[in-house]
């Protein structure tokens, strides 16, 4: 079985800066729904630095593995944060 994947940005903190300055949840919760009904990805891989992000993105993927017959589409989610939140990795 072959699946559509992608890799969701909760924000990376390269150097102490985040890539994504803002972060709303109802933004999130649109991206989502795109993702899985749009784009028809059936594996949503939730990544950044900030574990409260990468929760709250991985309960909105979620919100959109109800079962097909209901009309929407079975999403996978993995989550973890980057690796780029290791000091021992930054150098």
């Amino acid at each position: 079985m072959r699946g559509r994947g992608i890799n969701y940005d909760t924000g990376f903190l390269p150097g102490g800066h985040t890539s994504r300055e803002s972060f709303d949840p109802e933004t999130v919760r649109e991206e989502m729904r795109v993702v899985a009904g749009e784009l028809n990805c059936t594996a949503v891989r939730v990544t950044g630095g900030d574990p409260e992000r990468i929760g709250v993105a991985a309960r909105h993927v979620r919100l959109h593995t109800r079962a097909p017959t209901q009309g929407h589409a079975h999403v996978a989610a993995w989550r973890g944060p980057s690796s780029t939140t290791r000091p021992s990795l930054l150098g």
